[in-house]
């Protein structure tokens, strides 16, 4: 098996390691949620980072008891605002250096 292989999933193996249905993933996968290689659900392939997003699309839905559709767009706003953390992070770091070091520019 080559190292490309060995790091995608099947929709058979997504769903064993996960457990969680075929039906349900298929749900997240119609919804953009996650969008793995192949054009057809026998032939999808997930990534790592998919797994993690499914998984993460599963307990919004078990928790917040929402349709898809929400969950679709709360994914997207906790992407945007986790985007949003990182680069004011950075900012913050940058303007450290500068207040640390008055006069150089």
């Amino acid at each position: 098996m080559s190292n490309t292989q060995s790091e995608n999933l099947s929709l058979n193996e997504v769903c064993e390691i996960t457990v969680i249905s075929k039906d349900t993933i298929i749900k997240i996968v119609e919804h953009g949620i996650v969008e793995p290689a192949g054009r057809e659900p026998e032939s999808w392939q997930f990534d790592m980072p998919m797994l993690v997003a499914t998984r993460r699309a599963v307990r919004l839905y078990r928790d917040l008891e929402i349709d898809w559709s929400g969950i679709a767009f709360a994914i997207s706003l906790l992407d945007e605002l986790e985007g949003l953390r990182e680069e004011n992070k950075s900012l913050l770091m940058r303007l450290s250096r500068y207040e640390n070091n008055p006069g150089q520019s």
